[in-house]
């Protein structure tokens, strides 16, 4: 599902608007293009209030979108769009429109109905859609204004809106504004690998790499910066100016331009000369702490930081070489943020951080069982195409009714669905398992002996975020002590940029789950990264086993299984600290031990 906070205030990387069609070329939209639009529209009509069916219709139309691999605009060539199973006649036209005219007329119709900072309204956590809509017909149209009248106590004597959600308001605005001009890594990477593989296609460019915080892996950015090398930089940057997506330019100069898309985020493509592009590439990826210290060593060691890399084919060995040139071994992008690395790399102690072919298999996946959109079948193809060992399915339990959470019996019934499915392949197992909520109460989602039956348990929480700590805690305390829970999914429950951790003391939450042996999850899902980088590395640090996982609701997304590698990296995280990083044998053995 495309989460709020990205898409509410975004519109789709092109305008979308009739007469304001940027696009050149007869280039084709991106799928996550339509799903974005899709969304802002099913958005913009609940807020309005218009026909809740046609309201899901659109939902589920944008996560079916954003979940097709093959680009929409060659289903719609093809006459295969409108046999895709959600996508009706309604819908298809509207897609239709988009691919042929670049723009929607609904869009724009709708935006005009709706001032565009009454969609911001939804990026604020535990604010939902009903309320954005109650507040939008009473005649809140800004943030400003909503934040006035949460302070003054206004919003509370509106229908269905108690004095908590004042709090959350408050709380939410001020978020935002912390958080302005910075931008989440699902968002930027996409769109950096978009202009890489743009710039890679034009002739006169010889090596282009993302740089700065985004190639750190950093969970949010300020902007993408592009390195590239070429002896026509003139040629290279009035190509980029031109682009469609560069819709404002910020700034520009002998060898960089700086354009902002038209959601706001800053683009720079700089353009060096071959000689110059590995030195540069290792100080702009940064840190300003790691350059430092690398400069530091060269100044000492009299060897300083340039020299001729033209030589090696790949950017990546001429970096390495740049590294033994310093007597130094390569440091991984992820691990350059102290200055301290450095110190370690000279003693030989950096870590052998996990790297993504060391994922044998993905143990948190959901299906159309559940609120998925892929099949159980089409998601254990997916994994098997990935060259997995193993994965698990793990679709919602039952109190979690608006993801159609499975019941004892459904998810019996999927089960024996498992095993059947699982006589196609015996080289690919699949786990039976289950996302279990951890109730509001501090009770389990199932009794013992369901859990007791399944092959691998995550315990979540998906609702109560906002309770009080010694509350959050007796819930966590409870599936941590469980002998059946395997995994705390997601344990802090944060959504970055749009929803702050429930409140607990993470001391508290490691230790005990050392105590306990229990396993906790990297959510690799690019809205979560959850656990944080810095929480993972101290959970490392208690002997605590972590399982990298993607949350995948389609097939597609098992491709997200890379921010939560670039997360582990970051962490300092090695594959025997992984659980899905061991053969399935061991991962079979490590589930079935006892928990402390």
């Amino acid at each position: 599902m495309i989460p709020r906070f990205l898409s509410a205030g975004i519109p789709a990387l092109f305008s979308l608007l009739p007469g304001q069609n940027s696009r050149k070329g007869g280039e084709a939209m991106h799928n996550q293009e339509i799903a974005w639009a899709l969304t802002e529209m099913a958005d913009l009509m609940e807020i309005l209030g218009e026909n809740p069916f046609k309201v899901r219709a659109y939902r589920k139309g944008a996560r079916i979108v954003e979940g097709i691999e093959t680009p929409v605009k060659t289903l719609s060539e093809r006459g295969q769009l409108a046999k895709i199973d959600g996508i009706g006649k309604g819908l298809c036209a509207e897609i239709d429109e988009m691919m042929e005219d670049g723009a929607s007329r609904q869009l724009q119709n709708l935006r005009e109905k709706v001032p565009p900072e009454v969609l911001d309204m939804l990026r604020l956590p535990g604010v939902g859609i009903r309320a954005v809509r109650t507040f939008f017909s009473n005649g809140y149209t800004t943030l400003d204004e909503l934040e006035e009248g949460a302070r003054k106590h206004k919003l509370r004597l509106l229908p269905g809106i108690a004095a908590k959600t004042e709090v959350a308001v408050i709380r939410g605005v001020e978020m935002l504004r912390r958080r302005s001009g910075k931008f989440g890594i699902g968002v930027a990477r996409p769109m950096a690998e978009e202009f890489v593989r743009f710039l890679q296609n034009l002739p006169e460019v010889h090596r282009v790499e993302i740089t700065g915080d985004l190639r750190r892996s950093q969970e949010v950015v300020e902007e993408i910066h592009l390195l590239s090398s070429s002896q026509e930089p003139d040629k290279i940057l009035d190509l980029v100016e031109k682009h469609p997506a560069a819709v404002k330019l910020v700034d520009d100069g002998a060898n960089f331009v700086r354009f902002q898309l038209s959601f706001g985020l800053p683009v720079q493509v700089e353009v060096v000369d071959e000689a110059e592009f590995i030195a540069r590439w290792v100080e702009t990826t940064g840190s300003y702490a790691h350059w430092s210290a690398l400069q530091e060593r060269g100044a000492k060691r009299g060897d300083g930081c340039s020299g001729d890399w033209q030589r090696f084919i790949t950017s990546q060995e001429a970096e390495i070489n740049f590294y033994r040139d310093l007597d130094l071994p390569w440091i991984p992008p992820e691990l350059r943020e102290e200055g301290s690395e450095v110190a370690l790399a000279a003693q030989r102690k950096l870590p052998e951080v996990v790297q993504i072919t060391d994922i044998r298999g993905d143990l948190h996946i959901h299906t159309h069982w559940s609120d998925g959109v892929s099949s159980l079948e089409e998601m254990i193809d997916a994994g098997r195409e990935r060259g997995y060992e193993y994965m698990a399915i793990t679709d919602h339990s039952q109190s979690l009714s608006v993801a159609r959470g499975l019941s004892e019996t459904r998810l019996r019934e999927q089960r024996q669905a498992i095993r059947n499915l699982s006589h196609r392949d015996k080289n690919f197992t699949v786990f039976s398992g289950i996302e279990m909520d951890i109730l509001p109460d501090a009770r389990l989602d199932f009794p013992d002996e369901m859990l007791q039956e399944t092959d691998l348990v995550i315990a979540s929480v998906h609702i109560g975020l906002r309770q009080e700590r010694h509350k959050v805690h007796a819930r966590l305390e409870t599936a941590l002590k469980n002998p059946h829970v395997d995994i705390i999914g997601h344990p802090t429950g944060r959504l970055i940029g749009a929803r702050e951790p429930y409140d607990v003391d993470m001391e508290w939450l490691l230790d005990l789950a050392a105590k306990t042996g229990t396993i906790l999850e990297i959510n690799s899902s690019p809205d979560r990264l959850d656990l944080a980088a810095p929480y993972a590395k101290m959970a490392k640090e208690r002997g605590i086993m972590l399982s990298i996982n993607t949350d995948s609701h389609d097939r597609a997304k098992l491709g997200d299984i890379s921010y939560g590698v670039n997360n582990a990296r970051r962490a300092g995280l090695e594959p025997k600290d992984i659980l899905n990083c061991h053969p399935l044998e061991e991962v079979k053995k490590i589930l079935a031990k006892p928990k402390g």
